[in-house]
């Protein structure tokens, strides 16, 4: 990337420094200003006093030099390996284990229960009810009555009637046309011939096989258990039945009634204290084992099978087929139809007549008010300014390294710079002696750069800056804000009344006329036709093919195992404990204070009685029983059996083959073409005409008339009334019984119990392994060395170019780089060209 970077570099100098030549008037003799014109000498190097030194491509001594060494490369390769594997397989034992079974045993437990009872008591009181009343009273309403006048007006109407003309009709036929046609058709001529083919027969042998079967074997052992037997019990039961007795006293109450005070309240508070301890835990380390493991690989191979093909082939066959051939006959017809007259028919119709009423309402008006206001605004009134800038007292790529006015030398200033031997102008000496002597400056790849010998005066540039000016002020705001009113406005409701009224409208109607015309049918004939049909069939071939078949192979590889072994560690815990700190607080207390009243409650007392009932009583025994329990045990044998096998053999086997020979033979075919014939006919169409009569029609018009009625109107009054209202209060009584309760306990007994077991047994196998091994290979590698410049290619101060890079004082950029010589030297801005 480096190397690149410097090759552009070089190429836009060159074409820098050619520009300068062309600018300079260089000629192939030497230069017009001086003689800071570039020769190549013995090393290449510019033996000028120009502002730098360029290394040539074209001396033996600056260019690379390729050697070739021989070194030893390693390269991956596949190493085919045997490796230990394990490989686990699996064993059946049979064990015995003791297995604890729960029975229950059940035994009767006598308990108390306390339980609280709501005894109903009926009480009254009076409640006071506001009705309303209804009151009716009379007024007198106006309202406005429309109504109608009716009168009779001429009326001029339009009718459309019907009538009926003979019009003369052109119509095309279709007349079928049948001609005879000879032609030539193709036929299929069978003929057998016999054909060898080979025929894979299956066979079946019967092959005797071994196999293990698990019997199993029905065993039967006698075990105790213990059966909890129910049964009855009548018991004669005492119990106790509260009858109620009501009365009525008066009873002083107390009433708690309730007032706040503020106490001071001491109380715990739980403070987290954090710590830390050391404790050991497990951790399982992994590690990596190589163990050498058996596996098995498909094997491909390919034999040769004969298969059998079946060949589709086609043949023509002669098929009668049936066509309908349309014909066209003449059919007299009768139709119906419907002739329109008009009648005048009574109507009776509904009119809705308007009735206005004038009503008054409000709405809400929003209207936006102006509100002025103030508020403080931010205002920037800087500007741009130009600042003087001058550049740093080093090295300078500005526009001291530039080329100005067509020579080589950088700009200090100078009016018209004039060359001089050094190819600075002497002209820059006004503003600071730009050097005219060999070291101010280097030219790399044509490139002039300011160097850090005797510099000229700084170089001063300029630039727009913005120059910020904050300025805050108040500035008047509008704002419109809404205020909403209500405005009263009149609207115009419209109700309808209903009236029934009768007109004379005409209706048209239509009466049924039957009349006949004649009708071209199309009628149909059939007529037996042969075509030519193509019959796809099939023959079969033998042919071969090339199967690829498998071959199992057992192979060993090693292959990694990753176990764990468990290590002991320590670690630091956090523990939060918890300290107790008392704590104050107020805290308001809401307290009572107690108020003795009266009161006439009822009151029931309840008197005992003592009562007899008979009680069925649930009750268990416990007894021991035995019986047989069948289990299995599965036994191992080894059977034999006769096993059906699938095979094949291969028969040569003749067959009879029909093949079909194509012939041309020659028919007459009947072709029928339909030719158009023009025939006219008369054809009857009904047409209408428009006539204007005249009726009398009743007109209907209204005129408002304002009357008064009576209305009855009802209000509502307000009444205060009384009633006296039962209710019911339940009275909590605690009262005590006692039952029975039945309860199960658990009893856990030992018993053996045989299972099976499958333990896994660890075997190694051996394992082929493919494996990339490192493997030390031979090879040449070309080496490039650059020399090192002569004296005489930095005689003159400055900067060189060497090994491809750019050096800079005491830091060289760039190294391996391969730069081709430059073409021009630096100087005068020419270059000699012999």
């Amino acid at each position: 990337m480096k190397a690149q970077v410097l090759k552009c570099l070089l190429g836009i100098a060159t074409a820098m420094l050619f520009a300068v030549n062309v600018q300079a008037q260089c000629a192939c003799g030497g230069c017009e200003a001086g003689s800071a014109c570039v020769a190549d000498s013995g090393c290449g190097a510019a033996d000028g006093c120009g502002g730098g030194a360029v290394v040539s491509g074209g001396a033996a001594a600056c260019g690379p030099t390729v050697t070739y060494e021989t070194r030893t490369v390693m390269q991956s390769q596949a190493v085919l390996e045997t490796r230990m594997v394990p490989s686990t397989s699996y064993q059946t034992e049979t064990r015995t284990r003791m297995r604890n079974v729960t029975r229950q045993v059940a035994k009767v437990q006598t308990r108390q229960q306390t339980y609280t009872v709501n005894v109903p008591q009926v009480q009254t009181r009076t409640e006071n009810y506001t009705v309303q009343v209804p009151v009716s009273y009379t007024e007198e309403v106006p309202y406005t009555v429309q109504v109608p006048v009716t009168t009779q007006v001429e009326q001029s109407y339009q009718v459309s009637v019907p009538y009926t003309e003979n019009v003369t009709q052109s119509y095309t036929v279709c007349v079928p046309k049948t001609e005879q046609v000879e032609q030539s058709y193709s036929v299929q001529v069978p003929y057998t011939e016999t054909q060898q083919y080979t025929v894979t027969v299956p066979y079946t042998e019967q092959v005797e096989q071994s196999y293990t079967v698990q019997v199993p074997v029905q065993k039967t052992r006698t075990e105790e258990y213990q059966v909890s037997v129910p049964y009855t019990e009548e018991v004669q039961q005492e119990y106790t039945v509260q009858v109620p007795v009501t009365s009525t006293r008066t009873e002083s109450y107390q009433v708690c009634v309730p007032y706040t005070e503020e106490i001071t309240q001491t109380y715990t508070v739980q403070v987290p204290v954090t710590s830390t301890r050391t404790e050991e835990y497990q951790v399982s380390v992994p590690y990596t084992e190589t163990v050498t493991q058996s596996y098995s690989v498909q094997v491909p191979y390919e034999e040769a099978e004969t298969y059998s093909v079946s060949v589709p082939y086609t043949e023509t066959v002669q098929q009668p087929y049936t066509v309908t051939v349309p014909y066209t006959e003449q059919v007299a017809q009768n139709y119906t139809v419907c002739v329109p007259y008009t009648e005048e028919v009574a109507q009776t119709y509904t009119v809705q007549i308007p009735v206005q009423q004038t009503q008054t309402a409000y709405r809400s008006v929003t209207k936006c008010v102006p509100v002025t206001t103030t508020k403080t605004v931010t205002e920037d009134h800087g500007s741009y300014q130009c600042q003087a800038v001058v550049a740093d007292g080093g090295v300078s790529y500005g526009s001291g390294a530039g080329y100005a006015a067509g020579s080589g030398c950088g700009d200090c200033g100078c009016a018209a710079p004039v060359a001089s031997s050094c190819g600075c102008a002497s002209a820059c000496s006004s503003c600071g002696s730009c050097d005219n002597g060999c070291g101010g400056s280097t030219m790399v790849g044509g490139a002039g750069v300011v160097g850090a010998g005797s510099a000229c005066a700084p170089a001063v540039t300029y630039r727009q800056v913005y120059v910020p000016n904050v300025v805050t002020k108040e500035v008047p705001v509008t704002t419109y804000q809404r205020q909403t009113t209500q405005e009263p406005y009149t609207y115009t409701t419209t109700s309808y009344t209903t009236e029934t009224k009768t007109r004379m409208v005409p209706v048209t109607r239509t009466r049924q006329e039957t009349r006949t015309r004649m009708v071209n049918v199309t009628k149909q004939r059939t007529e037996q036709r042969m075509r030519d049909v193509q019959i796809q069939k099939s023959r079969t071939e033998e042919r071969t093919r090339m199967v690829t078949k498998y071959r199992t192979e057992t192979r060993t590889r090693e292959v990694p195992v990753t176990r764990t072994r468990m290590e002991t560690r320590t670690r630091e815990v956090p523990v939060t404990t918890m300290n107790t700190e008392t704590r104050t607080r107020t805290v308001p207390v809401t307290r009572t204070r107690m108020e003795t009243r009266t009161r006439e409650i009822p009151v029931t007392t309840m008197s005992t009685e003592t009562r007899t009932r008979t009680v069925t009583v649930q009750k268990c025994r416990t007894e021991t029983r035995t019986r047989e329990v069948p289990y299995t045990e599965m036994s191992t044998e080894t059977r034999t059996r006769m096993v059906s096998v699938q095979r094949t053999r291969q028969e040569q086997r003749s067959q009879d083959v029909t093949k079909y020979r194509t012939e041309t033979r020659s028919r007459m075919v009947p072709v029928t073409t339909m030719v158009n014939e023009t025939r006219t006919r008369e054809v009857p169409v009904t047409r209408t005409r428009m006539e204007t009569r005249t009726r009398m029609v009743p007109q209907t018009t209204y005129t408002t008339e304002t009357r008064t009625r009576t209305v009855q109107k009802t209000r509502m009054q307000s009444e205060t009334r009384s009633r006296e209202v039962s209710y019911t209060v339940n009275v909590p009584e605690t009262r005590t019984r006692t039952y029975n309760v039945t309860v199960c306990e658990n009893v856990t007994e030992q018993v053996p119990e045989t299972y099976n077991v499958t333990v896994p047994v660890q075997t190694m196998k051996a394992v082929q392994v493919r494996v990339c091994k490192q493997v030390p290979t031979t090879v040449q590698v070309p080496v490039y060395s650059y020399g090192v410049s002569a004296p005489a290619c930095s005689s003159c101060g400055g900067e060189t170019v060497v090994d491809g890079g750019v050096s800079y004082g005491e830091v060289s950029y760039g190294e391996g780089a391969v730069i081709e010589a430059a073409p021009m030297a630096t100087g005068a801005g020419c270059t000699n060209c012999n």
